[in-house]
């Protein structure tokens, strides 16, 4: 596994669909740009969400349930009781960058106290649908999935997606079919309660080495996203 001590570990306060995913998106920009670090970010949302990967079609979901398209590709996440995380950093060859990022994501599990291991076998499940399926450098309990990823690959760059399930999402999106129980567990399943963003942050600064920041976005990137996003997308 890589040396992440010279990354950035931001640690955020809730947001809406759209707004995390500008967000994640101009930390990207600023990343190709020079102006930050290679970063990892962890985050929550304001109310029950759903993200799509960027080549796929809108879901159908309830009234009032945001939905907005992620820049990384996959299927659709439902999102509201999970932890999610995307990682900006140079882009390697192969699978280096899923490699690292998810080992180290297992890792902080395993720290938590969560028996989770990287995912080797071949997919199964309802594609398209992250939380009813699972694929190889997802993460898993006993071959049910606590955790997904996707990622964008540039030229110079990626982003990476991530979403662990803290607990069972709400009922809306459970209801829309963006959950299969017998696919999916959860950490509070295994532990008997959610961790929560700042629980799973503390466990992967434990296995990494990296300093959390807490706090909401960074004057560096957090005002400009929009903005950003539709120069730097390319």
């Amino acid at each position: 596994m890589r040396d992440w001590r010279s990354y950035r570990l931001l640690v955020e306060g809730p947001a809406g669909a759209r707004a995390n995913m500008d967000r994640d998106e101009a930390i990207l920009a600023a990343y190709r740009d020079g102006r930050v670090p290679p970063t990892w970010r962890i985050y929550d949302w304001t109310a029950p969400a759903a993200t799509y990967g960027h080549f796929a079609a809108p879901p159908a979901l309830p009234p009032g349930v945001e939905a907005a398209r992620r820049l990384s590709g996959g299927g659709v996440v439902p999102h509201g009781a999970d932890i999610t995380y995307c990682v900006v950093c140079e882009r390697r060859v192969g699978g280096e960058n899923y490699e690292d990022i998810v080992a180290a994501v297992a890792l902080a599990l395993a720290r938590l106290g969560v028996p989770a291991a990287v995912w080797r076998g071949g997919s199964r499940g309802q594609a398209g649908l992250c939380f009813a399926s699972l694929a190889p450098y997802d993460v898993h309990v006993a071959g049910r999935k606590v955790a997904g990823c996707a990622q964008r690959r540039l030229r110079d760059a990626i982003l990476h997606h991530g979403s662990i399930a803290d607990d069972r999402p709400a009922p809306a999106l459970v209801g829309a079919g963006l959950w299969d129980d017998a696919a999916t567990t959860t950490i509070a399943s295994a532990l008997g309660r959610p961790v929560g963003v700042q629980g799973f942050a503390r466990a992967l600064a434990e296995v990494t080495g990296m300093q959390p920041l807490f706090g909401p976005p960074a004057d560096d990137v957090g005002s400009t996203a929009r903005q950003e996003r539709q120069a730097k997308t390319r």
